[in-house]
């Protein structure tokens, strides 16, 4: 560790304060002044038991808790590093597409087609689309400033929006091309969200660390008819996304 940096740290054994988190709260402003920048590889847990003269159990108990609140990430094999600050979005308070959200974030949003065909009617389908006999698949992965953020299936009755796999989704956004080509607004959606681990395909795909973590989103958008026109599948990557919400109490 470097001796400049060591000197940042004041560990008090007769304070008691727990030594673990008189290292994780010092840790945290650090951070915050910008002596450790995103993607700053930190000390070895060795490096600072010796400097610090604290025990190995002490270190890792930090860095445990900081790895937890997202503040740093162990790559094995490699070390510890400062985590990119999440992107923090508001996709469970108002409706709006992943483009107009990253730029509300002055983030610049990509996307990639990897899929775009028309299939029968999936099972996971069924339910969704019970007149539906064909539905326009759509795999593509987004990204916000050319890094990966989520990976997302959708899949649209077919017979309400014919040849719309000729569209380029590449430079035009779901809804815009419902809106304009379709005249079919979106009036609300009904969305679920759980913590999955990711498997290989969606770890190689989002370029994720082997025990990285997904926030799974299942999306069903409805027009003003309760219509259901979208089904969406999306996998964001846990280590770049947090998302807002605001829960508003109803008088009775």
């Amino acid at each position: 560790m470097d001796e400049r940096i060591a000197k940042q740290f004041t560990i008090s054994k007769a304070s008691p304060v727990p030594l673990y988190f008189q290292l994780k709260t010092q840790l945290v402003e650090l951070l915050k002044q910008g002596i450790f920048q995103a993607g700053d590889k930190l000390p070895t847990e060795a490096e600072f038991c010796e400097l610090l003269d604290i025990s190995r159990p002490t270190v890792r108990q930090a860095f445990s808790e900081l790895i937890n609140e997202g503040y740093i990430t162990r790559h094995k094999a490699k070390g510890t590093f400062v985590s990119r600050p999440k992107i923090e979005g508001y996709f469970f308070q108002k409706l709006g597409s992943f483009d107009e959200e990253m730029r509300s974030l002055h983030l610049t949003p990509s996307t990639r087609v990897i899929v775009s065909e028309v299939i029968e009617l999936p099972e996971k389908c069924v339910e969704i689309y019970p007149k539906s006999k064909r539905v326009f698949h759509l795999q593509r992965l987004r990204y916000a400033d050319h890094e990966e953020m989520v990976l997302v299936n959708t899949f649209v009755p077919y017979e309400h929006f014919l040849d719309i796999e000729l569209e380029d989704f590449e430079q035009s956004s779901l809804y815009d091309i419902f809106s304009q080509k379709y005249q079919t607004e979106v009036a609300y959606v009904d969305r679920t969200v759980e913590a999955r681990k990711a498997g290989q395909r969606e770890r190689t795909i989002l370029n994720m660390e082997e025990d990285g973590v997904l926030m799974h989103v299942e999306t069903v958008a409805y027009t003003q008819q309760d219509e259901p026109v979208e089904y969406s599948i999306a996998e964001y990557r846990g280590d770049r996304n947090k998302f807002k919400m605001r829960l508003i109490r109803r008088e009775n």
